[in-house]
């Protein structure tokens, strides 16, 4: 049973970066803080990656240069993990 809430609920969609926008060419960063913006970027991220209908996403994809991605897999029952 799942015990928090489902990722993506309270998110923005963000707009995802188009093919040649320099931010998916450039390196990104390391993350080095842990709060309350990394977890807003994250359900934001969620968000998107729902909308557009993906199983993945980058952070890098929607413009923000960090080393940060998401993805959902269910297993066979259809229960993610």
């Amino acid at each position: 049973m799942r015990q928090r809430p489902i990722p993506g609920t309270t998110g923005l969609v963000r707009t995802m970066s188009l093919l040649g926008d320099p931010v998916l060419h450039s390196p990104c960063e390391e993350v080095t803080a842990f709060g309350p913006a990394l977890d807003r970027l994250i359900e934001d991220m969620f968000a998107t990656m729902y909308a557009a209908e993906g199983v993945g996403l980058a952070a890098n994809q929607i413009g923000v240069g960090q080393r940060v991605f998401v993805y959902d897999c269910p297993d066979d029952e259809d229960v993610r993990h």
